[in-house]
């Protein structure tokens, strides 16, 4: 299985306003400074530890390819991580050579960059791979060259990206299988009769599927909460018997599952199976083929207007 992360991207300015991107100090293309900041780290290496203590480095050996016609940038970024020992071995099964736990374990990442002209957001795409996550390593390094090129006053900002196209038919399609009704402040007689969750200063009740029938009317009640402008402050109606401050509900779909939120999607995970739009050579996707599934997930962003909420990219 073969997974894509999306995140969208702005710029901030100091008054936190986000910027047209293609001329986002009155005349800058910040396509441009994607370009020269991926150019920059094929010279260098940004060597830093998670938060196990493991040691890592980002960097970028591919070619770039920088398309202005499609406002794209494209490379592979090296991500690499130390920790582990590990042992490479033959076909046989034959002892080739061993990792040391010192030694950096490297995995090539695939990634666009997307800089649409005349918008204030832009759009990132990372090939999934475990243990090898590089959103935070990316904003971070790329904050610090925008930096030092001289655009202190401005804050990069990489939040998820969701596809509703995709979401909805996850929606329409999977299998709901359990619902938490979330409220901030727990208060004691509550109405549910469900299992009760507490976490911090938030009283969560929450179910796991029952028949199919009851399943249907819930999960089309939910999906009709989350394609909704709800208002952030005021509390949620759920089925004519719950006032809830948050809704958080599990859907699983050809074998993957997704948890959506109805108020805060920032928490939503942005990945997308993208097995069936590849294009294979020796067991492994084409450069060709993983440029334009990206793309064409981000044409489907773009092109879907379901939602007028600022977080449906």
């Amino acid at each position: 299985m073969y997974n894509f992360v999306i995140y969208r991207v702005a710029l901030l300015n100091k008054a936190k306003e986000e910027q047209v991107l293609s001329r986002f100090n009155g005349e800058t293309d910040f396509l441009k400074i994607c370009n020269q900041f991926y150019s920059a780290y094929q010279k260098r290496n940004a060597v830093y530890f998670d938060k196990q203590g493991k040691k890592r480095a980002f960097s970028i050996t591919s070619n770039i390819e920088c398309n202005d016609k499609e406002r794209s940038v494209f490379a592979y970024l090296d991500s690499a991580y130390s920790g582990e020992s590990l042992e490479i071995r033959s076909p046989l099964n034959r002892l080739n050579y061993s990792v040391s736990k010192e030694e950096l374990q490297s995995r090539k990442v695939f990634s666009c960059i997307h800089i649409p002209e005349g918008s204030k957001f832009g759009y990132i795409v990372f090939e999934s791979k475990a243990n090898h996550g590089v959103k935070v390593i990316f904003e971070r390094q790329l904050q610090k060259f925008l930096n030092e090129s001289g655009f202190q006053d401005f804050r990069v900002q990489i939040t998820p990206g969701l596809n509703f196209n995709h979401l909805s038919n996850m929606i329409d399609k999977g299998t709901l299988k359990k619902v938490r009704l979330i409220n901030y402040k727990y208060t004691e007689g509550s109405q549910y009769s469900l299992w009760n969750v507490k976490s911090g200063n938030q009283h969560t009740e929450e179910w796991k599927s029952t028949s199919k029938t009851n399943n249907d009317v819930t999960k089309h009640e939910l999906g009709h909460l989350f394609f909704s402008n709800v208002n952030k402050i005021e509390k949620i109606s759920f089925l004519d018997e719950y006032l809830v401050d948050e809704i958080a509900f599990e859907i699983c779909h050809n074998g993957s599952s997704k948890t959506f939120y109805i108020k805060d999607k920032s928490k939503m995970r942005s990945n997308i199976d993208v097995s069936k739009r590849l294009s294979f050579e020796g067991g492994q996707p084409t450069y060709l083929s993983l440029k334009r599934a990206a793309l064409d997930l981000i044409d489907e962003m773009l092109d879907n207007n379901r939602l007028s909420l600022s977080e449906a990219a």
